[in-house]
C-alpha cells in the first residue's frame, strides 16, 4: 500500500492508520471526523488538516507525494480539531485502534484501500488460519457434498463393475473438478463484496452481517439435528433440484467424464455449500484477489478432503461406496449438529468482536 512504503521514502514522516473494517472502535472515528474537518465518508481517506485531506486510492497515490513535499511539517490532526507536534503528542490518548509508522511529522489515513490499495496490516493480523479452517470444515462435513460424490462413484461402479482404478481416477478428478469451480467461485464472491465495500455505509457493517449471517447458517444447521428435513433451505439441496443433478451424476462413466460433469455438478452444490463460502469471502475481500490465492487453496482443499478421503478408502478396500452412503445416512444428524455448532461458535465471536 502507498501510505505504508512513504516511510521509506521520508524518513521524518509518521502514518497514523486506523482500520474501520476490523475494528469496530475505529469506525465512529470516520464519522468524528467528518463533523470537524469536513472530509466526508469516502474510503480511503487522509487527512492533513482542515484544508488539506485526500479520498480515494487513485487520488492518494497521484497526489500525496506532492503534498508532503509542498508541506514542510504537518502537525497531528486531532479528533477534537485541535492539532499538536509529533514530539509533543501523548499516543496513548489517540481514540480507537489505530497502527502507528514512525517518526516526526503525521498523516491520519482514516482506512485502507480501494481497488487493490486495500491496507491488509490489520486484515492479516486478524484473520487468522482458524477462520479459514472452521469455515472450510463446515463445507467439508456438508452432507449435501458427500452425497454428490457417492452418487458419482456408484454411478461409475454401475458402468465399470469391480473395476477399482476407474473408481480412483474418477474420484480424483470429480474431487480435483470441484476444487477447481469453487476456487473460480471464490474468486467471484470476493470480487462482488471488494465492489460491495465501496459503499461506506456497508463497508462498516460488513464484517457484522457476515456474522450474524454466520449465526443463522448455525441456527439451521441444529435445526436440522433436532427436527431434520431432506432439502432445508440454506444447509442442503432443494429437492426439486436432485433428480437434475441424478441424471447427471449417472451419465459419468469414465474419469474424463467425471472432471467435465463434475463442473456442471457444482452448481447444483451451492444452494448447500454456499453460505459458509460466502462469509469466507466477506472476511478474505480486504484483501487484493493476489493476496486471497493460498487462502482459497487452503479453504478449498480442506473442502475437498472428505472426497479424496472417501475416494482411496474405497480403492484402497477399507471401504465401499454402498458402506459410505449408508454411513452418510445414518450420520446426516450428527455432520448437521457438528457443522452447526461450529459456525455458531464463529458467528458469534465476530458479532461480539472476539475474532
Amino acid at each position: 500500500m502507498v501510505l505504508e512504503k512513504l516511510p521509506e521514502k521520508y524518513p521524518g514522516l509518521v502514518v497514523v492508520e486506523y482500520e474501520i473494517y476490523q475494528e469496530k472502535q475505529n469506525a465512529p472515528l470516520l464519522f468524528e471526523y467528518d463533523k470537524i474537518y469536513n472530509s466526508g465518508l469516502g474510503i480511503p481517506l487522509v487527512i492533513f488538516d482542515k484544508e488539506k485531506s485526500l479520498v480515494g486510492g487513485t487520488s492518494i497515490s497521484q497526489n500525496i507525494e506532492k503534498i508532503l513535499e509542498e508541506k514542510k511539517g504537518n502537525p497531528c490532526p486531532l479528533i477534537d480539531g485541535t492539532s499538536v507536534r509529533y514530539e509533543d503528542l501523548d499516543i496513548s490518548s489517540l481514540p480507537g485502534s489505530p497502527e502507528i509508522y514512525p517518526p516526526i511529522w503525521r498523516v491520519y489515513p482514516l482506512s485502507g484501500g480501494e481497488e487493490g490499495e486495500t491496507s491488509t496490516k490489520v486484515v492479516q493480523q486478524d484473520l487468522t488460519l482458524a477462520k479459514v479452517i472452521s469455515l472450510a470444515a463446515v463445507d467439508a462435513v456438508n452432507p449435501c457434498a458427500l452425497a454428490v460424490l457417492t452418487l458419482m462413484l456408484l454411478g461409475v461402479l454401475a458402468y465399470n463393475p469391480g473395476d477399482k482404478r476407474k473408481v480412483l481416477l474418477a474420484g480424483l478428478a470429480f474431487s480435483f473438478s470441484v476444487f477447481v469451480m469453487y476456487f473460480f467461485y471464490g474468486l467471484v464472491i470476493i470480487r462482488i463484496f471488494q465492489v460491495i465495500q465501496a459503499l461506506t455505509s456497508i463497508r462498516l457493517w460488513l464484517y457484522k452481517l457476515l456474522g450474524v449471517a454466520a449465526v443463522v447458517l448455525g441456527v439451521l444447521n441444529i435445526k436440522d439435528f433436532i427436527r431434520y428435513q431432506p432439502g432445508s433451505v440454506g444447509t442442503e439441496m432443494p429437492m426439486f433440484l436432485r433428480p437434475k443433478m441424478q441424471n447427471l451424476l449417472f451419465k459419468i462413466t469414465s474419469p474424463k467424464g467425471a472432471f467435465t460433469l463434475g463442473a456442471l455438478v457444482t452448481l447444483f452444490l451451492l444452494p448447500c455449500t454456499i453460505g459458509p463460502y460466502i462469509i469466507c469471502g466477506g472476511i478474505l475481500c480486504s484483501l487484493s484477489l493476489l493476496e486471497t490465492l493460498p487462502w482459497l487453496f487452503i479453504y478449498n482443499a480442506i473442502f475437498i478432503l472428505p472426497m479424496l478421503a472417501i475416494t482411496i478408502f474405497c480403492f484402497a478396500g477399507l471401504t465401499s461406496v454402498e458402506n459410505v452412503s449408508e454411513w452418510r445416512e445414518r450420520n446426516i444428524r450428527p455432520l448437521h449438529l457438528i457443522a452447526g455448532v461450529i459456525i455458531l461458535a464463529l458467528g458469534l465471536a465476530m458479532v461480539l468482536g472476539w475474532v
